[in-house]
């Protein structure tokens, strides 16, 4: 696992930054590293510029450079394929009827 301050910008990587900065339990930054800049070296604080491809849109986000980062672990969720729309909504109707479900 690296930190902040071993980071590199890489086009083809998309990384998660674990941050404590703002809360005890972690706040994640998830995007393709861009830029990393030593915002305070005396507070250690790195001003770190993400590049969201989901969203089409960069943010800089500044954490410790003791903060660690990963492999993101989510991502856009597949559509759900083992049911159709057509029995996700009869589902709903029959549901919503009072009538018990249907057993396939």
């Amino acid at each position: 696992m690296t930190t902040v301050a071993e980071l590199q910008p890489d086009p083809n990587r998309e990384v998660r930054i674990v941050s404590h900065r703002q809360s005890s339990n972690g706040v994640y930054h998830d995007g393709i590293v861009r830029t990393v800049t030593c915002a305070n070296a005396d507070e250690n604080l790195y001003a770190v510029t993400l590049y969201r491809p989901t969203y089409g849109s960069e943010s800089t986000c500044y954490v410790y450079g003791t903060d660690q980062v990963t492999e993101p672990t989510r991502g856009a969720a597949p559509a759900d394929t083992e049911r159709s729309y057509a029995d996700r909504q009869r589902a709903f109707d029959r549901q919503n009827f009072g009538l018990p479900p249907e057993h396939n």
